[in-house]
């Protein structure tokens, strides 16, 4: 007989697996009893909203994935996830970042690809420790200066968005390995400066 209790979860699963299609729309009516969860994921279901409440309980969160549902908006009690290390957000129609975002300071895995982002917040250096942030498939038509501020940053892909220039001290980013910038319009002289400024990185143009 089982006997946990939703406090003994340390993993809240509906999904996240492309082979299953589905058809969830609403979380537990005592999900936010589930106070010990570490990973939280509900991909590839049929969410339009998640309540502001659930990270407001959910403080021990180190990974969401909330991949392929129909989640307008990413709830505003997010920056309340200090522990949160890895977020990804992929196919979902997410027009904007909330700026709460950059106060989880510990977040190393950033991925909003084929969303319809239109831009970063200005803020979005703060988030010192990320090291991998894909944003490829999005309407970016420019980034913000204080990119240039995630040193550990390893791996950027920017793919199809509608970015026609980089911040100038884009350079500055002297760890990167990875760097994806094809399908944009950024002007070949800027690419170039680009490659000889990170010898160390492989960058697609």
């Amino acid at each position: 007989m089982n006997t946990l209790l939703p406090k003994d979860y340390f993993s809240f699963d509906l999904g996240n697996d492309e082979n299953w299609i589905g058809k969830s729309s609403q979380l537990p009516e005592d999900i936010e009893k589930y106070i010990n969860i570490t990973c939280f994921e509900i991909g590839y279901n049929k969410f339009e909203t998640l309540p502001d409440s659930i990270f407001r309980s959910l403080l021990k969160l180190k990974e969401i994935y909330i991949n392929n549902n129909r989640i307008k908006e990413i709830p505003r009690s997010i920056g309340l996830l200090k522990k949160l290390e890895i977020l990804t957000i992929n196919d979902n129609p997410i027009k904007s970042i909330p700026i709460e975002l950059t106060e989880c300071v510990n977040l190393e895995s950033f991925a909003a690809i084929n969303c319809e982002l239109e831009s970063l917040p200005e803020e979005f250096g703060n988030l010192s420790n990320l090291r991998s942030l894909l944003l490829s498939e999005n309407n970016i038509r420019w980034l913000p200066i204080s990119i240039c501020n995630l040193k550990k940053l390893h791996r950027l892909e920017l793919r199809d968005n509608k970015l026609t220039h980089l911040p100038d001290n884009f350079f500055n980013l002297l760890n990167l390995r990875q760097l994806d910038l094809e399908g944009n319009n950024i002007e070949r002289n800027d690419l170039d400066k680009l490659q000889k400024a990170l010898p160390n990185c492989q960058i697609k143009i």
